[in-house]
């Protein structure tokens, strides 16, 4: 509603002056003048009579003039109205800045404050520092608050070391009689020394964090491109597989069908010699069923002798057909093969991610690629060192080796040493127990250790069962047992054959031999 009332600035103008009235009055015709120029007008009016400026009309008498109160109201609100949105949107102090304390109405903010004053000015009333010369040696400061004493209402110019605080000229000979007082500008010389000094430390230290923060980030950049390389790698790899898979496959496939067609040939050549082995017994059974429905006696007699003899050195032995291979037999190996190849690329792709899980009690041993450890190699640790970890912590690891007990290193220092590929093929009837490198299994000992022999009884996933002398139906991790050798442990004799052998399943040996064959696509 305000913004309306002063939105025509000019139907406040003064007619006489132009400009907005000042101590508004209004005259009987309606019309409001400024007081001074309506007094002027008509002071200097010639005919000598009086007349509104803008209407023209006649009063008898000059009428008495009374300031127009609520008018006033209005010209002084909007003056200031104009002055606040005149003034730069910058140049007003916000809450928290310091204020010019020489502003009446909208307080500027200040740009100088001065010593001697103790003041602050904003542009406009600094001016007359600049312009006299009596205020031109008082020392200027950029705008603050300046601090004074509570006690004398003087400057803080000195400095007590004793107490170590900002007191006044006054408080040196007061109540700071006998301290150790300097000037405030001696103190704040000695101590930017020390802050300078701890600047210096800061920079020191910012650039170090800022080095450490760039090596990080290229680092984590190189292992992204690593982890890049390594799935176009794995990509690439499995793409090859999968097209050696495919040969095998087809290549197979073509063996089969090449295979059928060789026995529906040689089942056709036995087909006609059947058939022309079939036709020529039913002749010899026509000839002597003609021979038998004779009547004649001396015709049967001398024609007896002519008939064919199922002994004859003419007669075909017969032939059944019997193929080399059953393809019953290839399904079953071909499932095999499925079998140990999903064995097999499980038990790759956990050796891949081995050390990303390295865990208390796993066999580890120092990476290749360190030439030498952060906390060094010790009196015999190597590259071919086997130890067992014993704890974690953080980025380290305490590890107990045969030649270096409680030996520390770095956790990305160490690779881990994974058993061969022995729980990957024991199944149920294996002779198992659990490894040496396990100091607890996950499911507890019970009465087992690691002498004990026992016989699995099922697996399942991860999970054996087995039964101990010990202790019957025992649970245990795959990935904790290793197979037991029988002609070691028994003195068995060698040449018999294992017990997957007598079940018709072809040995460990020969699978993985005929496993590579299948992945090179050779016949």
């Amino acid at each position: 509603m305000a913004m309306s009332v002063f939105r025509d600035r000019d139907q406040y103008n003064c007619s006489v002056c132009l400009d907005l009235m000042k101590d508004p009055v209004t005259i009987p015709c309606g019309h409001s003048y400024c007081m001074s120029c309506i007094e002027a007008y008509w002071s200097q009016n010639q005919i000598g009579t009086t007349r509104c400026p803008q209407c023209r009309h006649e009063f008898p008498t000059r009428p008495a003039l009374n300031k127009n109160t609520m008018l006033a109201e209005i010209l002084e609100d909007l003056r200031t109205t104009t002055y606040e949105s005149s003034l730069p949107a910058l140049a007003v102090a916000y809450p928290g800045e310091v204020e010019c304390d020489f502003c009446t109405g909208v307080k500027l903010r200040a740009v100088r404050s001065c010593l001697e004053c103790r003041a602050a000015y904003c542009e406009t009333h600094l001016q007359p520092h600049h312009d006299f010369p009596a205020l031109r040696r008082h020392k200027l400061i950029v705008a603050t608050r300046i601090p004074t004493c509570p006690r004398h209402d003087r400057l803080l110019e000195a400095f007590c070391r004793t107490d170590n605080t900002c007191i006044c000229m006054s408080c040196v000979v007061d109540a700071h009689k006998g301290h150790d007082t300097v000037s405030s500008a001696a103190e704040r010389d000695q101590k930017q020394v020390i802050l300078q000094d701890h600047k210096c430390q800061f920079v020191e230290k910012r650039k170090e964090k800022e080095e450490a923060l760039q090596d990080l980030q290229n680092a984590f950049e190189a292992h992204v491109k690593s982890a890049q390389q390594a799935v176009e790698d794995t990509q690439l790899a499995f793409s090859s597989l999968i097209a050696s898979l495919e040969k095998s496959c087809t290549e197979a496939i073509d063996r089969i069908k090449a295979q059928l067609e060789i026995d529906k040939d040689r089942a056709l050549g036995l087909q006609e010699q059947l058939e022309l082995e079939l036709a020529m017994l039913m002749g010899k059974e026509e000839l002597i069923d003609k021979l038998l429905q004779t009547e004649d006696n001396i015709d049967f007699l001398q024609n007896f002798e002519t008939m064919p003899s199922p002994s004859g050195d003419e007669e075909v032995p017969c032939r059944s057909l019997e193929p080399p291979i059953s393809f019953s037999d290839a399904s079953s190996m071909v499932s095999e093969f499925i079998e140990n190849l999903g064995a097999f690329s499980k038990q790759t792709v956990d050796n891949m991610f081995a050390n990303f899980h390295i865990k208390v009690g796993d066999r580890v041993r120092v990476k290749s690629s360190v030439n030498t450890p952060k906390f060094n190699w010790g009196n015999t640790v190597t590259h071919e060192s086997v130890g067992l970890v014993k704890s974690i912590s953080e980025e380290t690891v305490i590890i107990d080796f045969p030649e270096h007990k409680n030996w520390k290193g770095l956790l990305s220092e160490m690779a881990r040493v994974t058993a061969p590929d022995e729980s990957v093929h024991i199944r149920v009837g294996d002779r198992v127990r659990v490894k040496s490198s396990v100091n607890e299994p996950t499911f507890e000992w019970g009465r087992v250790t690691h002498e004990s022999v026992g016989v699995v009884t099922s697996v399942n996933d991860e999970i054996l069962i087995a039964d101990f002398p010990e202790y019957e139906a025992w649970k245990g991790l795959l990935s904790e047992m290793e197979l037991v050798d029988i002609n070691k442990s028994t003195g068995a004799d060698e040449s018999e054959p294992p017990p997957q052998q007598k079940k018709g399943k072809l040995n460990v040996k020969h699978r993985k031999y005929n496993f590579g064959k299948v992945l090179l696509g050779k016949k």
